[in-house]
């Protein structure tokens, strides 16, 4: 089983970004999804806690939730502290690598702003960052810059069902995305970024244009029903988080009808 973070990314209305996974992805590729990827070790290292705010155990608490349904078990172990503020971190950097957008503060707690010339410097060091080159904390350090878990809210709890050969433990978080920066693919991982209502998005799916994946659809039903990014965020706030392995039918996955709008 494998740890992994995904950042719902959203802007004004309310679009959310989405990216095409490479078609040689050992996991859903080709198909739309948002942002994220598993833990690395430096995630839980001691240097990327240190470049990282908004890892107080308050909060922690507050944002790791999720409970088990009785109508959907799970055997997995709840979430520690030390694992909550390793994924939060993962969330960070990963959509850094794969979408280009740096939720970070500067030394003196206010949102990082570059001129736009600045960002092209930035997307050179963001490929080293990627490629393990350089790791998310030295590049951070290098600036001065603090990585904002406050812009992170856990929005849901996912694991893949035991009958997939690949499993992963996801967690997925909301944030919304600086308004000076553009989310742009990284070109290895993810091609072909869109932003995308999630209405337009699944209407697009139903007509063949768009590949998503089930998690990514339920995900985006639950989001239709918001005409705003503050909307969304405020459920986003408020909203229980059960744990949801969804049941393996013949032909695709499913969840109990009771638990479609609860997760």
């Amino acid at each position: 089983m494998r740890l992994a973070a995904t950042v719902i990314l959203a802007r004004p209305p309310l679009e959310i970004y989405l990216a095409r996974r490479s078609s040689s992805a050992a996991f859903a590729p080709d198909a739309f999804v948002f942002p994220g990827g598993t833990t690395e070790a430096q995630d839980a290292s001691e240097a990327a806690r240190a470049r990282t705010v908004g890892l107080e155990l308050e909060r922690l608490n507050r944002e790791f939730r999720a409970e088990v349904p009785r109508e959907l078990t799970s055997d997995e172990p709840a979430i520690g502290n030390d694992v909550a503020a390793t994924l939060m971190i993962a969330a960070l950097r990963e959509l850094f690598e794969e979408a280009g957008v740096l939720l970070a503060r500067t030394a003196a707690a206010q949102p990082v702003a570059l001129p736009a010339g600045d960002w092209q410097r930035i997307g050179e060091q963001r490929e080293a960052v990627r490629s393990g080159a350089l790791p998310f904390a030295d590049f951070l350090a290098a600036h001065d810059w603090y990585a904002d878990a406050r812009a992170l809210t856990l929005f849901s709890h996912w694991i893949t069902p035991p009958s997939e050969p690949r499993r992963y433990n996801t967690h997925f978080f909301f944030a919304i995305a600086p308004p000076d920066q553009a989310a742009l693919a990284d070109a290895t991982e993810t091609h072909d970024g869109i932003w995308i209502a999630p209405s337009a998005a699944l209407e697009r799916r139903e007509s063949g244009s768009l590949h998503l994946v089930y998690p990514t659809i339920k995900h985006l039903e639950r989001l239709a029903r918001f005409d705003s990014v503050q909307s969304a965020l405020e459920y986003a706030q408020r909203k229980p988080v059960l744990t949801i392995v969804p049941n393996d039918t013949a032909d695709d996955f499913a969840i109990p009808a009771v638990l479609e709008n609860a997760w």
